[in-house]
């Protein structure tokens, strides 16, 4: 953190540093039937400076550096375009001409070229504006949950992350402004993600493993938060949103305010939430197959009690920003199905809930220093730390502490035109400690430093536009020796073994990794192009897949990493098995249309993995005996409780499938989208576990004086390609309807909005879920709401 802090300064000095001066540029920017585009963004590489075209499509652009220059133009109704000049002195004039895309076309900060949707080699989704708000729900999985190719872990209502064709945990990669989260999601299905889309202005989703910038770990993809905590520019005045809304399933009251607001040089910005909400309704039992005497309609512990504060000041000069944030977030909720029953002294049972009490502290650094020298046309530099910690209380007692501190550092140089190339190189650095206290800690205190660099290229030849990128990531991670019930065979008896706790000593590990991309898109007509994008990619193993072996209260499981195994009566032992990388070769192809009324995106995907590590039901439960006070103590007995052994296991993978979305507007009012998506995934074994099923939805929308509103439909399949152990689960059709009003006073709008969810209150279950048999998805629930933005 030092290292970083005593960076962070020489950056920031070189940032404030020495005024330039440079040329002006203005313009005209058209449509391609001569009408002038309003609100189109002009920006310049290498200059800190960008400009918005007004109602007759005129833009300014001061200051800019003499010399060489790179412009870009990007709207959200119309298709991106740059242009290169040579030279640049005194004031240009530059026009330009926008073709009118059918797809909404949002530059993507995830990606270092900054390129839209539909220039990207990387199939990518942007959910922004006032489809974020739309979507918004208390956790990031279930927001994502529609987007073609996503879906949700749902762990209830209170818990969720992204699933990208069919990947979870490490393989997709969770990013705040391009930094990782740093919670413990990626261990557990029940740990929420420490980043909130109530905040945010724009959440990208981009597929596959050719990521490269975020780690070559992020096979299955790379889900950005983006949020305006460090401002890269001085706003005019003070403007932001508020928003206030209410949901009856769960009974949310939800309130957030964003502000931000400039002086001089400086930025600030301001951002707080808060959500409460009780257990949610169903439309049923909890439990697939229902107790006696179980109560319907309700799923127990599932509330949410979540606050967050963040403050952000950034200095904005001439030649560049740097920029600080700290956010505070603090989340108590419920773990649905995970209680443990106590007995009362009357000798009846009464179940005890489990919580998780989340306290999550972030900082993070952010800076860009434009031409710092001949040939450079930025550097840029983003580094955080991030303190978390929860508790797993059961009831109102402490049982499992975790906590992760995570340092992370990303510097980065773009350069300029080589041969009509232009490209990144960058330096990635991270150490993770983590550890887990308490009797039902499942795994060991752990260590992992990761060092890596990385280059993406990108060179535009006519209507093609070719990417190749590579990164080379060294994975040192350690463990703290650890009490595993290991079976040891007994003399007495022949053939029976009993488990006895033994202190298991893990070696150090180092994992080299080596990762590849190269792609294309090619517009081979007006309004048509075709992206392929081929890839390769190495993961190293995280600590939960390696080192965990112990009960996990939360999921209801007996958690054994890759290092351990089950033998043919249950018991446990050490694997002696050497644990690889996964190697990932994928291919995605990319259709697009997007000119005309009607566009339509279509990507075909196959992805082959060697030794892909996965988490197994092995068929086996681990019995909890009760346990034994101090020798010479009275012994306690407990009722035994019974967990499913899952063990992670590596056999080589297959994973296939597509995602397609088709949007037409009808006419000036309405317009009609839909979407489906499909995956297979398969180990030598057989079917992977949690696979999503086939799903085909649609929506009709209008917009009309103020008012817009749509209606939609979702229909998901069976799933009855199951691993063994599984479930298999029965599909579902969900509706839901909304309506906005929208309306204008002075320099503020206000926006009323409702929206009904589960409309036909139907019971569905989420194939996905580790708790598809114990929390189906929320019933029928409206949401009322008020937000302003000025």
């Amino acid at each position: 953190m030092k290292k970083i802090l005593k960076f962070t300064s020489l950056f920031a000095a070189m940032a404030i540093s020495c005024q330039l001066h440079a040329a002006t540029v203005t313009g005209v920017v058209k449509d391609d039937k001569g009408n002038p585009v309003e609100g189109a963004v002009v920006t310049v590489e290498g200059n800190n400076v960008r400009a918005t075209t007004d109602e007759n499509g005129r833009y300014r652009l001061e200051n800019l550096v003499d010399g060489h220059v790179h412009m870009h133009v990007s709207s959200v109704d119309h298709i991106h375009e740059d242009r290169e000049l040579d030279e640049v002195t005194g004031t240009q004039t530059v026009d330009f001409v926008l073709a009118a895309s059918s797809i909404e076309n949002i530059i993507v900060t995830a990606n270092y070229f900054e390129s839209s949707v539909l220039e990207s080699v990387t199939p990518v989704s942007v959910l922004a504006g006032e489809e974020l708000r739309k979507r918004q729900a208390p956790t990031l999985g279930e927001t994502l949950k529609t987007t073609p190719g996503i879906n949700s872990s749902y762990f209830g209502p209170v818990a969720s992350s992204p699933i990208i064709r069919g990947n979870d945990g490490p393989r997709v990669k969770i990013t705040q402004n391009s930094l990782d989260v740093s919670d413990a999601s990626r261990v557990g299905a029940d740990h929420n993600v420490g980043t909130d889309a109530g905040t945010a202005t724009q959440i990208e989703v981009l597929r596959g493993p050719a990521t490269l910038q975020y780690g070559s770990g992020a096979i299955g993809g790379v889900v950005n938060v983006v949020d305006n905590r460090i401002p890269n520019a001085v706003p005019e005045g003070i403007e932001g949103e508020a928003e206030l809304r209410h949901e009856t399933a769960s009974d949310e009251k939800f309130a957030k305010v964003d502000l931000n607001a400039g002086a001089g040089n400086w930025a600030f910005h301001l951002d707080a939430f808060n959500r409460e909400t009780n257990n949610i309704e169903i439309p049923g039992f909890a439990e697939l197959e229902p107790d006696e005497g179980e109560e319907a309609g309700t799923l127990e512990s599932s509330n949410i009690n979540a606050t967050s504060v963040t403050g952000g000041l950034s200095y904005v000069g001439e030649r560049g920003y740097i920029g600080f944030s700290v956010q505070q977030l603090d989340n108590l909720y419920g773990i649905p199905g995970a209680g443990h029953h106590e007995e009362e002294e009357e000798g009846e049972e009464e179940e005890e809930s489990i919580s998780l009490d989340v306290d999550n502290t972030r900082y993070q650094l952010a800076g860009e220093l434009l031409r710092p020298f001949e040939g450079v046309n930025n550097i840029k530099l983003a580094a955080g730390y991030t303190d978390y910690e929860h508790v797993e209380l059961e009831g109102d007692e402490i049982g499992t502490l975790f906590a992760n501190e995570t340092s992370e550092i990303r510097l980065s140089a773009d350069h300029e035109s080589i041969a009509g190339w232009h490209g990144t190189v960058g330096l990635h650095y991270s150490t993770v400690d983590f550890e887990a206290l308490g009797e039902e800690a499942f795994t060991p205190a752990s260590d992992t430093d990761m060092f890596a660099v990385f280059v993406v290229e990108e060179k535009r030849i006519g209507d093609v536009t070719i990417q190749l990128g590579g990164r080379i990531e060294r994975n040192e991670l350690s463990a703290d020796p650890f009490d595993v019930p290991l079976a040891h065979e007994e003399e007495e008896e022949e053939g029976e073994e009993e488990e006895e706790l033994s202190t298991v000593i893990f070696p150090d590990l180092d994992y080299t990794s080596v990762s590849l991309s190269a792609g294309f898109n090619w517009e081979y007509t007006d309004g048509y192009s075709l992206a392929v994008n081929l890839s390769r990619s190495e993961r190293a193993p995280t600590q939960q897949e390696l080192f965990s072996a112990g009960e996990h209260v939360s999921t209801q499981t007996f958690d054994l990493g890759a290092f351990f195994v089950t033998n043919d009566e249950g018991g446990i032992e050490l694997s002696g098995a050497t644990i690889d990388e996964e190697v990932a070769n994928n291919i995605d192809v990319t259709w697009r249309k997007f000119s005309g009324d009607w566009g339509f995106t279509f990507t075909a995907f196959y992805n082959q993995v060697d030794d892909y590590l996965f988490q197994a039901d092995t068929g086996f439960f681990f019995e909890e005996e009760g346990h034994h006070e101090e020798e010479g103590a009275e012994v306690e007995e407990e009722e035994e409780e019974e967990l499913p052994i899952q063990n992670f296991r590596q056999e080589d993978a297959d994973l296939y499938g597509f995602e397609a979305e088709v949007h037409y507007q009808i006419n000036d009012i309405f317009n009609f989208k839909a979407f489906g998506d499909f995956i297979r995934a398969e180990v030598d074994s057989g079917d992977l576990p949690r696979i999503p099923p086939l799903r085909i939805g649609g929506e009709l929308a209008f917009e009309y004086q103020g008012w817009n509103g749509d209606v939609g439909i979702i229909w998901y399949d069976d799933q009855d390609r199951i691993a063994e152990f599984e479930t298999e689960t029965d599909g579902y059709t969900l509706i839901e309807a909304g309506v906005n009003y929208t309306f204008s006073t002075q320099n503020t709008d206000w926006i009323f909005f409702a929206r009904g969810t589960n409309l036909t209150d139907e019971e569905a279950r989420n194939h996905t879920s580790f708790l598809v048999d114990q929390a189906p998805l929320p019933g029928r629930g409206f949401t009322l709401g008020v937000r302003a933005q000025f």
